[in-house]
């Protein structure tokens, strides 16, 4: 899942995953134990997933969620049986998988196993098949479960409301939830956050608090995991010309993912033209926070 979602993915499924786990994935008569550490799943940590110890009627189990943004680049049946043999070894209990879908496109094609056979073997693996779009996005705003606001724009919408009145129902519960104001400002930003999957950011921009996202702890650690990829990459290279090219090919991965514009690999001389990395540094900053390509174009001549 691409990494500007990957903090308010864990913020939606861990600290509310009771609810997570009962309206989202639809596993009725459930209690969550612990929420295990994800770094626990993979030597590759993925911090999108999250791993609960739930109590059953007749069982405790594990329930491993991985959240996806868009289609998977590596195969899901294989990425879910490797976390699904690992988490049966680490915990001894039977682990139940589900895979949740964020953008409407994504998803249509998972087949929800991984199986083979021959030579007197066999492995069959089944795992849940979960896309928000197929989910009645009404039926989570009157359940009141305000934690599970921020995913209400990605579902379907009552029939014959438009996307973009669903968007401002949405938003309009998320500011009437019966929540402190610390809370409310969080679910709004991450609101703000799934919504730029499929709205355009100037709606969103319009709906919401100004500066709202900008101020959230989930873009702060965005920037600041961008910042530390960039070093990092730099630092393995052992050049600063190193973190100069990792920090301009941030900020253009970044840019894309908020404006998708084709325009914005014109911009990758200007920026190798930028001697300076501590400018380029207050560029990749700027990057969240800028309302349109243009005021960055504008601002990247003036910082």
């Amino acid at each position: 899942m691409r990494q500007r979602y990957d903090n308010v993915a864990k913020f939606v499924t861990t600290e509310y995953a009771e609810p997570f786990v009962e309206l989202i994935l639809k596993y009725p008569n459930a209690t969550v134990l612990e929420n295990l550490a994800t770094e626990q799943i993979t030597l590759k940590a993925r911090e999108t997933d999250s791993t609960l110890k739930v109590q059953f009627p007749d069982e405790v189990a594990i329930l491993h969620n991985e959240v996806q943004a868009y289609n998977s680049q590596e195969p899901m049946p294989l990425r879910i049986a490797g976390y699904n043999g690992f988490l049966i070894r680490e915990h001894k209990l039977n682990v139940y998988s589900s895979v949740l879908y964020l953008h409407p496109s994504a998803g249509r094609n998972d087949p929800g196993f991984y199986e083979y056979g021959g030579y007197g073997c066999e492995y069959r693996l089944k795992y849940r098949v979960i896309r928000l779009i197929e989910i009645e996005g009404q039926s989570i705003l009157e359940a009141q479960v305000p934690g599970l606001f921020p995913l209400s724009p990605l579902m379907k919408p009552p029939e014959r409301m438009g996307p973009n009145r669903w968007l401002e129902t949405c938003v309009d519960a998320t500011f009437t939830a019966p929540v402190d104001q610390n809370n409310r400002d969080l679910l709004l930003a991450a609101l703000g956050i799934f919504g730029g999957l499929v709205y355009e950011p100037q709606m969103i921009k319009q709906l919401l608090p100004e500066g709202i996202m900008q101020e959230s702890p989930f873009f702060r650690e965005y920037i600041q995991e961008a910042e530390e990829r960039a070093m990092e990459r730099g630092l393995e290279r052992g050049l600063e010309r190193g973190q100069k090219k990792c920090a301009i090919d941030l900020i253009l991965e970044l840019l894309s993912e908020q404006f998708q514009s084709e325009s914005i690999q014109t911009l990758k001389p200007d920026l190798e033209r930028i001697d300076d990395l501590d400018r380029l540094k207050q560029l990749l900053r700027a990057v969240p926070k800028t309302p349109s390509l243009e005021a960055f174009t504008k601002s990247m001549r003036e910082i």
